[in-house]
């Protein structure tokens, strides 16, 4: 077939995407990537799609059935789009974006309306500087992040405090599959830190590189954050995509330290 006779496919992104699958029960849902990420977590109903597989597929499906593929970032989706296309399939997809804003698309609930005056001031500038709609305070900014997250990231205390009261998110994923804990623990500050483990964030949360928070205070030399996670409870004994645990990933004796009686 020349590329002269190609169906062409479509590109999407996130919330397009997102709408589509809302809209199209009947929409076939193909994972790219690789199958240790797709088993970590995939979109309800997608299916893994390897190379090797793509015909088994292109016999059992009807041409008429509507596609859609996504993989990391939006780039090998499009190869297995066009093969699906090449066969005469009339409606395919691949997301812009992959798998990370796909998925938070579809977890982001309706827009929660927060009335203007139940914002304290400081918190009504924090959304309008981050150009945060004011009435939905789960909305998602530059890479994924929340407010919540965004406060977390600036390590600005009083603002996640008022969010956490105001019942956000806690378990939003960023486009690297970060949620407010580890943006916190880049900020270093270790009451804002406490204040999320005492709402109930998830500790043990793995992002994009299977790696944790505590993992990444043990790499990026964090003692005092390490300390605070053991204490709460996160799990030293995971494995990143790499199959390190956070002790092997200590980047200083402290670390190692408070680390040693995992070692084993």
């Amino acid at each position: 077939m020349t590329s002269a006779e190609r169906v062409p496919f479509q590109c999407l992104a996130a919330d397009e995407a997102a709408a589509l699958i809302r809209s199209e029960p009947e929409i076939r849902l193909f994972d790219v990537r690789d199958l240790q990420s797709y088993q970590q977590e995939h979109l309800e109903g997608a299916m893994h799609l390897s190379e090797e597989r793509v015909p088994l597929w292109l016999g059992r499906l009807p041409r008429e059935a509507p596609v859609l593929v996504y993989c990391y970032h939006g780039n090998a989706s499009k190869t297995f789009a066009q093969m699906f296309s090449d066969f005469r399939f009339a409606r395919v997809y691949s997301v812009d974006g992959g798998f990370r804003p796909l998925a938070n698309a579809l977890a982001a609930p309706a827009a929660e309306e927060a009335p203007s005056d139940a914002l304290s001031p400081i918190l009504a500038a924090f959304l309008a500087d981050w150009e945060y709609p004011a009435g939905d305070l789960n909305a998602r900014g530059r890479h994924g992040l929340t407010p919540l997250m965004r406060a977390a990231l600036q390590g600005d205390r009083a603002i996640v405090e008022e969010l956490l009261a105001l019942g956000v998110d806690l378990h939003a994923r960023n486009d690297d599959g970060n949620t407010a804990l580890w943006l916190g623990c880049v900020s270093r500050d270790a009451g804002l830190v406490q204040d999320l483990i005492e709402a109930g964030i998830e500790l043990d949360n793995r992002n994009d590189a299977g790696s944790t928070a505590l993992m990444y205070t043990a790499s990026s030399d964090r003692p005092q954050l390490l300390e605070l996670l053991l204490a709460a409870g996160a799990d030293p004994q995971l494995r990143n995509f790499d199959d390190l645990r956070a002790v092997e990933l200590a980047a200083s004796k402290t670390c190692l330290k408070l680390l040693r009686h995992t070692a084993d």
